[in-house]
């Protein structure tokens, strides 16, 4: 329950700035990039930065995914944070110093992520 919690006052820290100043830069999107990962480190989290294909691989998945804004995420890399007992993350895109576009991804996702920097390709299917 902790771990959840943990994962939503991160969440919220990036999210609350956009909310309240209700601005249409692309930087009230972003944090300081030490307030999120602070706040997994004290909680014994993980902040792992991802390699570029797998930052690649993530952009794509923010642009389908329904529960994030509109067009591309800002920045130019991705960090997964981890908290312990929680089985999947949440993304930061960064943008220089900024920690921005917080998205949740469940295990199913991070182990595509996973499989996307160890270059392991899956033909599961029936074929055409």
């Amino acid at each position: 329950m902790l771990n959840k919690s943990c994962v939503a006052i991160v969440a919220a820290l990036v999210a609350l700035p956009h909310a309240c100043l209700a601005a249409d830069e692309p930087a009230s999107a972003c944090v300081d990039v030490s307030t999120p990962k602070s706040a997994i480190v004290a909680r014994h989290g993980r902040w792992i930065e991802l390699t570029s294909a797998q930052w690649q691989f993530l952009r794509g998945v923010y642009v389908v995914n329904p529960n994030t804004p509109p067009g591309l995420p800002y920045g130019d890399k991705a960090v997964l944070a981890q908290v312990e007992g929680k089985p999947g993350g949440l993304v930061f895109f960064i943008d220089g110093e900024m920690a921005c576009t917080p998205m949740e991804i469940p295990q199913a996702l991070l182990t595509m992520v996973q499989d996307v920097e160890r270059t392991a390709v899956n033909h599961v299917g029936t074929g055409l």
